[in-house]
């Protein structure tokens, strides 16, 4: 949008298009630490976090939660899949 002017959704989203880029998940496990404060070493410490994190959103405990964390549930046997899948998508660098 122009100084000035009002934006409407449109125009926002016209102007947003692209604008950000969304890490893709291919070589995941060559990129630790994970998240934005590099806290966790593996793939299956961040699973573990967000099983409590959904377990803190579905009891209303943690606050501030999106709606969506609720719908997680994963359990161990998930965790394990889930982290062997995230590696399968790493290169073979050698």
């Amino acid at each position: 949008c122009q100084e000035g002017a009002v934006c409407t959704a449109a125009a926002l989203l016209e102007n947003a298009i692209a604008a950000f880029k969304t890490p893709g998940l291919r070589d995941l496990g060559h990129s630790a630490p994970y998240m934005h404060t590099g806290q966790f070493d593996t793939l299956s410490s961040v699973l573990r976090f967000y099983q409590g994190v959904a377990a803190q959103a579905r009891a209303a405990t943690l606050r501030n939660a999106d709606p969506q964390l609720a719908r997680i549930a994963l359990i161990e046997q998930d965790i394990a899949a889930l982290t062997a899948f995230l590696r399968a998508l790493n290169e073979d660098y050698n």
